[in-house]
C-alpha cells in the first residue's frame, strides 16, 4: 500500500461519467448464468455489442485456442433442491450461483449422507451466505453436478431423503463470444482496455468494470483528434484472452501497445494496479504517476499480485504486450452472492473511471516541450511564481522542470524523473506555450 500524496484533485464534474446508465447494465444483466459459452452470456453478450458498436469474435466450444481448449456450453434449464416434502432449499432460477457451474443432469432422491458429503458446499464462517463454486468450469474432465447453500441451511437438513432435479446439458453446440470495439486515432498504436463478461450472479467481479470500462468508451468516442486508437474486449476470463488473440485478424494483434485489464472497481476497497509482466514500462509509470498524484492512497502490487486475469495471455510469449490491472483490494463478497448491487458503489466507480481517463490524457496529451530562451525564467514577472508557503514541492520542482526540458524529454518524463504530478508539468509548459515562451515538438512521441 502506498500513502504519499496529498489529494490535489476534485471528484470529477458532474455528469463525465452516467452513474444511470452504469447502474442499468449492471441490474439488468448480473444474474444471467455468465458461464464462459452460454446462452445467457450470448445474451449480455449482444447487449454489449450493441451498446458499443463492437464486433464479435467467437470460437467454437471444444476447439484449442493458444492451448487452452474452450470449454462446453453449459445450457440449464432448471436447478432445484427441496425437501421430500416439497420445500426448496435452493432454486437455480432465483439465483445462478446455487449451482455449481457446469453441473449435469440429475434428477432423484438423494440421502442426507451422500448429498452433504458429495454435491453440497457450505461456509460455516458465514452462514447467511453462499459461494461461487467454479472450478468445474475449468475441468473438462469433471462430469458432476452440486449445490452451494448457506450453512445456517444446512444445519437444519434433518431429512434423511432430499429431492433433486437438475435438467442440464454440456455439449459442443456454441461458440465463446467476445465483444471487441475499436476508435480509430491517429497512430494504429493500439491501446486495449479489457473486462470480463463471466461469473454469474455477482457485481464487482466483472460486470461493474465493463460499466466502467463503457464510460471511458462513450467519452473517447466523442474526440476527434485521438493520438493513440483504442480497443475494448469483453470476454469471459482467460478463455476471451486466448480466442481474441487466436482469431482477431494479425494486424489487431501486432497493433496492440499496451493494455489494461479492469477488475473489482466497484467495492469499498482502495484502488490500486498491479504492473504488467515487464515492469517500468510506459504504462506501468503512467498508472503510478496519475494515481500517486491524484489519490491519498492507493495499492501497488507486483505483475498478477493484486487480481490475475488476461493479461497473462496479452502478456504471454509471442505477444510481450505490456498491461497492467487496475482494480481495487481484496473485499469480503469476493465470490459470494453478497456481491450485488446492495454492495456495488457508484461512487466508487466513478472514481475508478476518473483515474482512468486520467490515464489516458496523459497518454494522449503528453508532448515535448522547446524552449525559447536560455537560464531560469523569471517567474513572477510572467505571473507563474509558486510560493513556496503554499506549495513547497511545487516551488522547489520548477527550476528542474526547466533544465530537464532539453528538447528531448517530454513533459511525462519530466515527471517521471521528478516524481512528480504529470498535470503539474504540463500545465506549466502550457502556460509557456501561451506566453510564447516554449512550443511543441513537431516530432511524434513515441514509446
Amino acid at each position: 500500500m502506498v500513502s504519499k500524496s496529498t489529494f490535489k484533485y476534485p471528484f470529477p464534474e458532474p455528469k463525465l461519467f452516467d452513474d444511470s446508465r452504469m447502474f442499468d447494465l449492471v441490474e439488468k444483466n448480473y444474474m444471467l448464468n455468465r458461464s464462459a459459452v452460454n446462452s445467457e452470456t450470448d445474451t449480455f453478450t449482444k447487449r454489449l455489442q450493441t451498446l458499443i458498436n463492437g464486433r464479435v469474435i467467437e470460437a467454437q466450444a471444444g476447439d484449442l485456442c493458444l492451448k487452452w481448449k474452450i470449454p462446453d456450453n453449459w445450457h440449464v434449464k432448471k436447478g432445484v433442491l427441496r425437501k421430500l416434502n416439497g420445500e426448496v432449499l435452493a432454486d437455480f432460477a432465483s439465483h445462478p450461483m446455487y449451482l455449481w457451474t457446469h453441473s449435469i443432469s440429475f434428477c432423484g432422491e438423494i440421502s442426507r449422507e451422500d448429498l452433504l458429503k458429495n454435491h453440497i458446499i457450505s461456509d460455516p464462517k458465514r452462514p447467511n451466505e453462499f459461494s461461487y463454486h467454479y472450478m468445474h468450469g475449468y475441468r473438462e474432465d469433471i462430469r458432476t453436478w452440486g449445490f452451494s447453500l448457506p450453512h445456517n441451511i444446512i444445519l437444519e437438513m434433518k431429512d434423511e431423503k432430499y429431492y433433486v432435479e437438475i435438467d442440464s446439458e454440456l455439449n459442443l453446440e456454441n461458440t465463446i463470444k467476445v465483444v471487441d470495439s475499436y476508435l480509430e486515432g491517429g497512430t494504429k498504436d493500439t491501446i486495449f482496455i479489457m473486462a470480463h463478461t463471466c461469473h454469474p450472479g455477482m457485481v464487482s467481479d466483472g460486470i461493474a468494470c465493463i460499466a466502467v470500462a463503457n464510460e471511458i468508451f462513450f467519452n473517447l468516442q466523442k474526440r476527434t483528434n485521438l493520438n493513440y486508437s483504442y480497443r475494448f474486449i469483453y470476454g469471459p476470463e482467460y478463455w476471451g484472452g486466448a480466442a481474441w488473440l487466436q482469431h482477431a485478424p494479425e494486424e489487431d494483434v501486432a497493433n496492440l501497445k499496451y493494455g489494461i485489464f479492469l477488475d473489482m472497481l466497484s467495492t469499498f476497497e482502495p484502488l490500486g494496479y498491479q504492473e504488467s509482466a515487464f515492469g517500468g514500462t510506459l504504462i506501468d509509470r503512467v498508472t503510478h504517476n496519475v494515481m500517486d498524484s491524484h489519490l491519498t492512497t492507493f495499492i501497488h502490487r507486483e505483475y498478477r499480485k493484486l487480481w490475475g486475469n488476461d493479461e497473462t495471455f496479452y502478456s504471454g510469449h509471442g505477444y510481450e504486450i505490456p498491461t497492467v490491472g487496475v482494480g481495487r483490494g481484496m473485499h469480503r463478497e469476493y465470490h459470494y452472492n453478497t456481491d450485488n448491487l446492495e454492495n456495488m458503489s457508484l461512487y466508487k466507480m466513478q472514481e475508478s473511471a476518473w483515474i482512468l481517463s486520467r490515464i489516458i490524457e496523459v497518454l494522449e496529451t503528453d508532448f515535448i516541450p522547446l524552449l525559447s530562451y536560455s537560464g531560469p525564467l523569471y517567474l513572477s514577472r510572467y505571473g507563474l511564481f509558486i510560493e513556496p508557503y503554499f506549495d513547497r514541492k511545487g516551488y522547489d520542482a520548477l527550476e528542474k522542470i526547466q533544465i530537464l526540458a532539453n528538447g528531448k524529454n517530454s513533459c511525462f518524463d519530466i515527471a517521471d524523473t521528478l516524481e512528480i504530478d504529470f498535470f503539474f508539468v504540463k500545465e506549466f509548459f502550457d502556460k509557456l506555450i501561451a506566453k510564447e515562451l516554449c512550443i511543441k515538438a513537431k516530432e511524434k512521441l513515441n514509446k
